[in-house]
């Protein structure tokens, strides 16, 4: 049959067909299957449950109580292997004829096991006397069934899918990194990168074990595969498959970034090459009850590429596992990395386009996600990565935040190269400097704001005074507030100040901005003259990180944590600033006033109860002390707080008629 567009006479893309020849079989059928191919009369088997897959259908069954998988190949793969192997005259071992994808997972799980990493091996057929059989069964496209589809019964290895585990210390990452990067050293085995056309023999022999690889399954490695990070140009005829013009224009920008700074720029060619796993993912990364890793499956997408991309993968699908999705993608990424870069050291230019090809996976996750679930609705794990991935690639939109991404990454490639045993990764241990919906939704806009009716407004006080309200639920705020307005104790302000805890949706962008917003959110929800105020701690050596965020990075690592965020840098300074704003009523345009502090962020020392106080040193103030070791007096006269606070009390003073 012709695999063809129904609009027209262009054939289907391998991308397209692998939708519609997706196995379709019932655990009636795979029993059947089993029976015929695998085992003995007598035998007692059991299809026991069908697993989460991609393109092929897999089972886990057993024969005569032991565990195996049986995997049904699509129908794009299962052509390819019975075209190669009728031309072998169906010998699965003839020299020279080894060139079908289902010999090169063969040869590549050969090769890993007889080097000591776990991973399936192929179980003889009784019915071929190979590794592989062939039966007729339906694939999901009814037009197309039934198909000719190859089948393989695997060995089971021990082990639980990393995806499985519920809690995920960051250490585990660094040691997927870290068995990645083993499992890539013994790939490079599968290589022609010293052959040449009067050299060429039939096999290449490896130095570290006795498997003899058979030259010809260089072609299969060398195949096109559209979820190959090198294809990734070849996205934007799926984008179209994007509904949300926002996602999908965010999608387009990743693949013009590519072409511009990876493929027009000519860097690619100094990208090392090697074969693949392809598709590092937690899935596919086997745990022991102690949380090492025992051993990884599924080889489906492997391929010759560029090296990098191996890591970039893995790096793309750890910001979306258990550790990762919750506002830890950066520390995840950076971990995976630190492990990986351990055994396998990236070059500079490879350094270079990490965190760009860490997003261009997660373009091609969502995109062909989106493709495969219109192709087949009913199959919601095509949409297991869907909304976590869009998390990640919308936080790595913001340009800032880029620059941080690749500052970690860089981070992550500084290590104790003579360390063993659990990587070290409490440098890299910080949450995600992003809101949890960074969409327009959570953006409060003037017009918003303006449709927004305010409170029935309460101007005066008992006293008779007006009334300000300073939008904070921290008494400590509150009095140092009060302290640093007041020209001397005795001295009442000329309004009556009190505080109140407002929620308001936290909001990104540029700080000013977010202060004037913030500020007349809280004036409308008050119904009244309102003083906020946000703080930052900004780390030079990151780019300005934590900054507004600074509240989420303490909570998560601690004050030594924050500490141990800049152990791979030299520039430790940092500047501590505060942008308070200030509307008298709900119908004006706040207006803000900007307090810096220049110092240096240190080891925990003073009081321990005033949030960050105790890790940053300001350059100036009394000898050599943290703001926490400092008087308040002494504090006062150097702070960012008060220097913004001094503003706002000289404006106080300029215009009185604000409070007559």
């Amino acid at each position: 049959m012709d695999h063809k567009h129904s609009t027209g006479d262009a054939p289907l893309s391998d991308e397209e067909l692998r939708k519609l020849l997706k196995p379709h079989l019932s655990k009636d059928q795979a029993k059947y299957v089993l029976v015929k191919s695998y085992a003995n009369d007598g035998d007692q088997v059991e299809v026991v449950q069908q697993l989460d897959s991609y393109d092929d259908v897999n089972f886990k069954v057993t024969v005569k109580g032991k565990y195996y998988l049986l995997k049904i190949h699509n129908g794009v793969e299962s052509k390819d292997f019975i075209k190669v192997y009728n031309a072998a005259g169906q010998d699965f071992y003839k020299k020279g004829c080894l060139n079908s994808v289902i010999h090169l997972q063969s040869t590549i799980m050969a090769l890993l096991s007889a080097n000591g990493i776990g991973t399936n091996q192929p179980i003889t057929a009784r019915d071929t006397n190979a590794p592989v059989c062939i039966h007729s069964l339906p694939v999901v496209s009814e037009d197309h069934s039934p198909q000719q589809l190859a089948v393989r019964l695997l060995s089971w290895v021990e082990g639980r899918p990393m995806s499985d585990a519920t809690v995920l210390p960051i250490e585990s990452l660094a040691e997927a990194g870290r068995f990645l990067g083993q499992l890539d050293k013994v790939l490079d085995h599968i290589s022609d990168k010293d052959t040449n056309e009067s050299t060429a023999t039939d096999a290449i022999k490896t130095d570290s074990s006795n498997v003899v690889i058979d030259r010809s399954i260089l072609e299969p490695a060398a195949r096109f595969h559209q979820w190959d990070g090198k294809n990734t140009s070849d996205l934007r005829s799926f984008t179209p498959c994007i509904d949300d013009e926002r996602k999908r224009s965010l999608v387009v920008s990743i693949l013009d970034a590519f072409k511009r700074d990876i493929i027009d720029s000519g860097d690619y060619k100094e990208f090392r090459l090697g074969v693949n796993h392809g598709d590092y993912n937690d899935a596919n990364i086997l745990q022991n009850d102690d949380l090492s890793i025992s051993g990884v499956i599924d080889f489906g997408d492997s391929v010759q590429s560029w090296r990098v991309l191996d890591v970039t993968v893995a790096m793309a699908y750890s910001m979306l596992s258990v550790y990762g999705k919750p506002n830890r993608s950066i520390s995840a990424a950076a971990a995976l990395l630190r492990g990986f870069t351990m055994e396998y050291p990236l070059t500079s230019i490879e350094k270079k386009h990490v965190a760009l090809l860490v997003a261009c996976r997660l373009a091609c996750s969502v995109t062909l996600g989106a493709y495969s679930y219109i192709q087949n609705p009913t199959n919601h794990y095509l949409l297991l990565h869907a909304q976590p991935a869009w998390k990640a690639l919308e936080m790595l939109e913001k340009e800032s935040i880029r620059e941080v991404f690749a500052k970690v990454l860089d981070q992550a490639c500084t290590f104790d190269e003579k360390s063993s045993g659990t990587i070290d990764c409490s440098d890299l241990t910080l949450p995600d400097p992003v809101v949890v919906d960074l969409l327009a939704s959570v953006r409060i806009k003037p017009t918003d704001l303006d449709a927004r009716p305010p409170k029935r407004p309460r101007t005066r006080h008992d006293d008779g005074r007006s009334l300000v309200t300073f939008v904070t639920g921290n008494q400590k705020k509150m009095e140092e507030l009060t302290r640093i307005l007041k020209t001397n104790e005795n001295e009442d302000l000329p309004f009556h100040l009190t505080n109140q805890n407002v929620e308001l949706s936290e909001l990104q962008g540029d700080p000013i901005e977010i202060a004037k917003q913030k500020c007349a959110s809280a004036a409308r929800e008050v119904g009244g003259a309102v003083i906020t105020e946000d703080t930052s701690l900004c780390f030079n050596a990151l780019g300005g990180l934590p900054g507004p965020y600074i509240k989420w990075f303490l909570e998560s690592c601690g004050l030594k944590g924050l500490n141990k965020i800049l152990d791979g840098y030299a520039d430790k300074t940092a500047y501590a600033q505060t942008v308070v704003a200030f509307a008298s009523d709900p119908d004006k345009t706040p207006i803000v006033f900007v307090g810096k502090t220049f110092g240096k962020i240190v080891m925990p020392r003073g009081r321990l109860d005033f949030g960050w106080d105790p890790v940053f040193q300001p350059d100036d103030g009394a000898g050599d002390k943290t703001y926490a070791e400092m008087t308040k007096v002494e504090k006062d006269a150097i702070s960012h707080r008060s220097r913004a606070l001094a503003q706002l009390q000289k404006y106080f003073k300029e215009h009185p008629h604000l409070f007559a």
